[in-house]
């Protein structure tokens, strides 16, 4: 199967939850819903995902500072982002709203404004995933970097309005009065 191919079945698999509202099955209802039914699966599955995106993304990102040195590869990355970006909003149902601002490692880093500017998010998971498509079809390294920078670009402008931001750990004054060798056994 082609990656092209591969896309269609995803946007296929997508698709199919809204034919069924359509022909008057309850939504959200009974087994298979996974966001109602498993919604820590689906936040595992959506953070899985994106881990596996930022590693196709290591080649694309080096094209920056650095020559292209296997364009076939960078570009079937981008393909295979693109289709990745395509699944990603539907990997957010609302039942996954389950940000703790309070907690220190919470179930989940999506922001709630995910489900509050929804159409927005998806917007920007389309634009995102336009921009992959367009790396997959750049020519040159001229054209590759410029669209490399379009990409993470995007990447960045979602990940900075709906991820929440990473702050390092706060020393304290007792941190540089700590006695390691009172604490360390001796050798």
């Amino acid at each position: 199967m082609t990656l092209k191919k591969s896309t269609v079945f995803i946007v296929a698999a997508l698709v199919l939850p809204l034919s069924l509202s359509a022909a008057g099955l309850q939504v959200g209802a009974g087994r298979g819903w996974t966001g109602v039914t498993h919604p820590k699966e689906v936040i595992a599955a959506r953070q899985e995902l994106m881990e596996h995106i930022e590693l196709l993304m290591e080649p694309i990102d080096t094209l920056t500072v650095q020559p292209v040195k296997d364009a076939e590869r960078v570009r079937q990355n981008a393909e295979v982002i693109g289709a990745m970006l395509l699944a990603v909003p539907h990997l957010f149902p609302p039942t996954t709203n389950l940000f703790d601002p309070k907690a220190v490692q919470p179930k989940t880093l999506a922001l709630p404004a995910i489900w509050e500017q929804f159409d927005t998010f998806y917007r920007l998971a389309g634009l995102a995933a336009k921009a992959a498509e367009v790396m997959a079809e750049a020519k040159d390294e001229p054209a590759m970097r410029r669209a490399s920078l379009a990409l993470r670009g995007s990447c960045d402008a979602c990940h900075t309005l709906y991820l929440r931001r990473y702050e390092p750990p706060k020393t304290k004054d007792s941190d540089y009065t700590f006695d390691f060798d009172s604490a360390l056994p001796a050798k």
